[in-house]
């Protein structure tokens, strides 16, 4: 039988998450959807206090710090942008509205979905200045991205990829527009679209 890693048990709890809320995350579920004993979470884990902490922190490097690093290694400012659309649509949406949720309710969550958010929000900045914006524009545009991703996470059930697409695409074409009016062509035809 192939040892679980901590990460599966992550991975299995941000499924859960999205699925069903933060009130079913519960030891007795991971291990039923797992097929583990008790045991072998405590062999990982100290408890369910322990195993959200790490949890969040594990949701915060994969699916925050890892992005934003990956969309760094991007030396083009405006592939950096469509490669942070892109990053956006992908996220697991539904296991987000559902941290985000646990946050409204919980402070300790809501500490690290506010870190997350102003990391975020921090890059997407400052690509947004690399490309050529002046610092309150790249701010209003940030904040744009930011708050229409986190409606769409915690506005539809489930959250549907497509639309965010659609409508970060479109921010996207005026961000271009007003950094430089021939952009858009050419950020367009580099990307395919």
């Amino acid at each position: 039988m192939e040892r679980l890693t901590t990460e599966r048990y992550f991975e299995e709890a941000l499924a859960l998450l999205g699925e069903q809320g933060s009130q079913a995350l519960t030891i007795a579920a991971m291990c039923e959807r797992l097929d583990v004993t008790k045991g072998s979470f405590y062999h990982h884990f100290s408890g369910m206090p322990a195993f959200c902490d790490e949890l969040l922190a594990y949701w915060e490097r994969e699916h925050s710090d890892r992005l934003i690093a990956l969309s760094l290694a991007e030396s083009d400012s405006s592939l950096r942008i469509t490669s942070l659309t892109e990053m956006a649509v992908n996220l697991p949406h539904a296991s987000e509205s559902a941290i985000r949720a646990w946050g409204r309710s919980s402070p300790d969550v809501a500490a690290v979905v506010e870190r997350v958010d102003q990391h975020r929000e921090g890059h997407v900045i400052e690509s947004l200045e690399a490309l050529g914006l002046p610092a309150d524009r790249a701010r209003t545009f940030a904040r744009l991205a930011l708050d229409l991703l986190i409606g769409i996470q915690t506005r539809e059930v489930p959250p549907s990829p497509t639309r965010a697409r659609e409508l970060l695409q479109e921010i996207e074409r005026i961000v271009f527009v007003e950094a430089d009016p021939e952009l858009l062509a050419r950020v367009r035809e580099r990307a395919g679209r």
